[in-house]
């Protein structure tokens, strides 16, 4: 699979599971991190973000509203972005 076009400012988020920071860059990543590690896996924002991700890695979402929705998602999850 090609890699997912990376966004113009990544998101980094504060993962405190981990007690690190946790870069994300493009939808790829976005999506896997919502799958994976995503502490609030429902709602309307979470929805979105899935379903973004997905139509970006099938060519068919703009990447800048991929990045949107996840902020949105960590917003909605209380999960801390440190910059973007």
């Amino acid at each position: 699979m090609e890699s997912a076009p990376n966004w113009q400012l990544p998101v980094v988020l504060a993962d405190p599971e981990a007690e690190a920071f946790v870069v994300v860059r493009n939808a790829q990543e976005a999506a896997a991190y919502l799958m994976d590690f995503w502490p609030k896996q429902h709602g309307p924002a979470f929805y979105k973000a899935i379903r973004l991700c997905a139509d970006a890695l099938d060519g068919e979402a703009v990447d800048e509203d991929v990045r949107d929705a996840f902020l949105a998602a960590a917003h909605d999850a209380n999960i801390a972005i440190t910059m973007h």
